[in-house]
């Protein structure tokens, strides 16, 4: 029909009538892509909606289990400065027992949570950075799983210095100072440090062990090592915590006008 008008505009030399069916032609096709790019501007905000919202959600379970990371590893961190008080005083032991004992078997021990990153390898791989229109959110984006992939480097060499632990160590608590402690407290956290005054081991036994601490000298030489474990782990753990805690506030603040 249009091309038939348009043609006999055209025999008529009727330039009016072309002109005007032209127009009509460029209007429909403009506002037709019109509709089309807002049908695909508001599909891809709907993506970046769900994208943050699962990237707060996300961050919501990092944040604690970053905490709770820091908290432990600072607990372990206080073993290992008793277990040096201890080398140079074995009576030091007798002051808290239990607590001497826990810091024998868990100095060592390690925790590096799993961060919850399949949003963000979800944008990544898929190609769908692009749909967060924020540029500093997409850098912190990249910052953040950046550096906990950049630490994680650092596990193995943790290990080792775990590993070493434990062989150096081996002999100072007896198997039952072992048990005493491995059956109560698996792992010894903040929260249930109290606990560790409750319950009161054999004092003989454990200045007995004191005395074997204090009598290895390979392990004496290593506790500043152990120590500095301990110190690697807070540092990293902290980093990941403030990025997280940064960025988590940033997508909160920037959800509402995901939408705008």
């Amino acid at each position: 029909m249009l091309i038939r008008r348009l043609a006999q505009g055209f025999r008529n030399q009727d330039w009016f009538a072309v002109v005007v069916e032209l127009l009509v032609v460029i209007v429909g096709l403009v506002a037709a892509f019109q509709v089309d790019r807002w049908w695909e501007d508001r599909a891809s905000r709907r993506s970046e909606a769900e994208y943050i919202s699962r990237l707060v959600a996300d961050l919501e379970e990092d944040v604690p289990a970053l905490e709770f990371a820091v908290s432990l590893a600072q607990v372990r961190l206080d073993f290992a400065d008793h277990l040096a008080e201890v080398v140079e005083d074995p009576s030091r032991a007798l002051e808290r027992p239990t607590y001497f004992l826990a810091a024998v078997v868990q100095a060592a021990y390690t925790y590096t949570p799993s961060l919850a990153s399949h949003t963000f390898e979800d944008l990544r791989s898929t190609g769908n950075f692009k749909l967060i229109r924020d540029a500093d959110i997409r850098r912190e984006l990249r910052t953040y799983y950046g550096y906990d992939e950049g630490q994680r480097q650092y596990i193995d060499l943790s290990l080792e210095v775990e590993f070493r632990y434990f062989e150096l160590s081996a002999g100072v608590l007896t198997l039952e100072q072992y048990r005493f402690v491995q059956d109560r407290w698996y792992v010894v956290t903040e929260e249930k440090l109290p606990e560790l005054q409750e319950v009161q081991p054999d004092e003989a036994g454990v200045i007995a062990a004191a005395k074997r601490l204090r009598a290895n000298a390979d392990l004496r030489a290593f506790l500043p090592r152990l120590r500095g474990l301990q110190v690697d782990q807070i540092y990293a753990h902290q980093g990941r915590l403030d990025i997280a805690r940064s960025l988590l506030e940033t997508l909160r603040e920037y959800a509402p006008a995901v939408g705008d």
